[in-house]
């Protein structure tokens, strides 16, 4: 998500970061810069009558791959291969 926000021409303030999304929400609620969040974790991260403003991306949408990695020997390859099934229809 850096390289989103680098290219929106967004920089970082120093070494000022934070990794939950409940910090990351808390400090832009205090004015401390913009975050990118989740569209999952809005209702239950951002309260409804917060000062928050919440903007979806413009088309198209910035996105990632996401990769599921198993030993070739792990007793539970089934059960990976299933879930890898599930995810990827």
């Amino acid at each position: 998500m850096l390289t989103v926000c680098h290219t929106s021409g967004a920089s970082e303030i120093g070494d000022f970061r934070a990794s939950s999304l409940n910090t990351l929400i808390q400090m832009v609620a205090g004015g401390i810069g913009i975050t990118l969040l989740p569209r999952l974790s809005l209702e239950v991260e951002v309260p409804q009558l917060s000062q928050i403003v919440t903007l979806p991306f413009r088309k198209p949408e910035p996105g990632r791959t996401i990769g599921l990695v198993w030993r070739t020997t792990s007793p539970r390859a089934h059960e990976f291969q299933l879930l890898a099934k599930l995810l990827v229809p």
